[in-house]
């Protein structure tokens, strides 16, 4: 057996496995779980990035990318792990994520004193074991012309799933936005040589699996009442992703689209 087909066949066997373990949501077809691997979808305004930045802290660990359709489409992990640092963040990308401009037909960048809406809806399901969140992520700049090694000046979490984990930060408050009650922590990330960014994260007080968001609900929250932000920054992206831990598991999207108007 070559090298390529006893690759295959241990990733045959983790799917298996991991179907066993937590129970089966979405059959595979276009798969990718090469890391970094983009899967671009929607006429190329969105991709899935088989993201796995914290890979190096655990060995044995494997994450894969799917996409069936615009409306059945996920990941799949196994990461070994019990330790507090993420592991991966296998996430659908709108926009920028670390690249050199943004996706096609985005809308992004845009600058919050343009007032513009950035309305997002997602329906998931997640059948997994371990440490984990379901949670959007949004980018911030000081320019509209952001590259791969155009640093953030802000990230924005927001949580619809917070299983065993925790976000970076210390706890704010508590607060109501688009409907529902988020627990507010405020963070900061020092990525060396005098570079970083502000992390705010807004955790719902309830999992949900499911979500029509407005994210001007909350970038005004933090410009307006918190002064947290200055509006003159843009907005890069917008992502959704699995923030893992540790443990096995899948997700499944069902809807997803962010539309900047």
């Amino acid at each position: 057996m070559n090298k390529h087909s006893t690759s295959k066949s241990f990733l045959l066997l983790g799917f298996a496995f991991i179907i066993l373990l937590v129970g089966p949501l979405a059959a595979f077809g276009a798969t990718l779980s090469t890391p970094s691997t983009k899967m671009y979808f929607k006429n190329n305004k969105y991709y899935i990035f088989n993201n796995v930045w914290g890979k190096d802290q655990v060995s044995g660990g494997w994450q894969t990318i799917y996409h069936n359709s615009d409306s059945n489409l996920g990941w799949v992990w196994n990461w070994p792990s019990k330790t507090s640092s993420v592991k991966a963040y296998p996430s659908i990308v709108s926009g920028w994520h670390w690249t050199e401009g943004y996706t096609k037909g985005s809308g992004f960048p845009t600058r919050l004193l343009d007032g513009k809406a950035i309305k997002t809806n997602v329906s998931y399901s997640i059948s997994a074991s371990g440490t984990y969140n379901a949670a959007y992520d949004i980018w911030l700049h000081n320019t509209d012309k952001a590259s791969w090694d155009s640093t953030p000046t802000d990230e924005i979490m927001l949580w619809l799933n917070n299983t065993n984990a925790g976000p970076l930060g210390a706890y704010v408050e508590t607060v109501s936005i688009n409907g529902h009650t988020w627990n507010v922590h405020k963070g900061y990330i020092d990525a060396g040589n005098g570079k970083g960014w502000n992390v705010f994260s807004f955790v719902r007080t309830s999992n949900t699996q499911k979500a029509s968001l407005d994210v001007r609900n909350f970038t005004n929250y933090l410009a307006d009442s918190k002064s947290w932000i200055d509006k003159t920054k843009y907005v890069s992206s917008v992502e959704f992703g699995t923030e893992i831990f540790g443990g096995t598991g899948q997700i499944n999207i069902s809807k997803w689209d962010v539309t900047v108007r």
